[in-house]
């Protein structure tokens, strides 16, 4: 039985199934993505599953939290493309999505979620793999990592959030979720947890993105208290289409801006004389 959880006035089907309508992890033949597959078993006897992508055990890894409209393009995205820079990255579906049991569930985001990351770390422990841990959420998944990484702090690398949004009312409303099903009340408490995190965060939104403005992002960017957090504007349109875009400039500055938090700088190419 999954506990009540300050997401728990969310697990109404007029929430639930509206916003993770377009989320599409459906892969049966274990195929289209991931090296390998861990199942990771919840206090509540849920097997939840966790997509990996191998990259050098001495590097980072990504322990991912999805958006409400992932799908395994964007994550193949995210996950070969992260491999074949050295990290590894892995991925979890939410419960009753994709490869995990159980039933979709809004209350029991936040307790899967760490279940997630205490299983992934236990893997990386057992297969030797001391590469620092760096949390990553995008969307809705963002406030899961945030959540998360507070509860986690002292072990990461830092936090990166894609598509984040300051309060929870908004971004439902912005999600197209009618305001007579928005409970009264804090939701996330996203500029709280925020304010309490001291760990570098690196924030990666689209000007034109359609659930937040950049405005409204800027005052949860405003709480983080390190002075290595960056909030990076990437070109692109809606939320959706930056997660369809991810391409090497991205995935370059991630890996950058990651290996910054571990004291690997850039190598400097030097320009031959003529």
């Amino acid at each position: 039985m999954v506990a009540v959880t300050p997401l728990s006035k969310l697990d109404i089907p007029e929430i639930r199934d509206h916003l993770f309508e377009p989320l599409d992890l459906e892969d049966k033949d274990k195929r289209k993505t991931g090296d390998m597959f861990l199942e990771i078993p919840s206090p509540d006897r849920v097997m939840l599953n966790a997509r990996i992508f191998e990259g050098n055990p001495a590097d980072p890894h990504i322990l991912y939290l999805p958006a409400e409209y992932e799908n395994l393009e964007t994550l193949a995205l995210l996950g070969q493309g992260f491999k074949k820079l050295g990290f590894t990255f892995v991925s979890l579906d939410y419960r009753g999505c994709g490869l995990s049991e159980g039933a979709l569930s809004m209350a029991s985001l936040f307790q899967d979620a760490e279940t997630f990351y205490d299983g992934t770390r236990k893997w990386m422990e057992q297969s030797g793999r001391d590469g620092g841990p760096v949390i990553m959420g995008r969307s809705l998944g963002a406030a899961l990592a945030l959540d998360l990484a507070v509860k986690k702090e002292k072990e990461l690398l830092c936090l990166i959030m894609e598509s984040a949004f300051n309060l929870g009312k908004d971004f439902l409303s912005g999600k197209g979720i009618s305001q007579e099903y928005v409970p009264e009340g804090p939701i996330f408490e996203n500029r709280k947890k925020m304010s309490s995190f001291t760990k570098p965060v690196l924030f990666i939104h689209s000007p034109r993105d359609q659930v937040q403005t950049l405005t409204e992002v800027e005052w949860l960017v405003m709480e983080s208290r390190s002075k290595a957090t960056q909030f990076q504007i990437a070109p692109s349109g809606t939320r959706e289409e930056l997660a369809m875009h991810v391409g090497d400039v991205y995935l370059e500055f991630v890996h950058q801006y990651v290996n910054l938090r571990r004291g690997v700088r850039p190598k400097i190419q030097r320009r031959r004389r003529r």
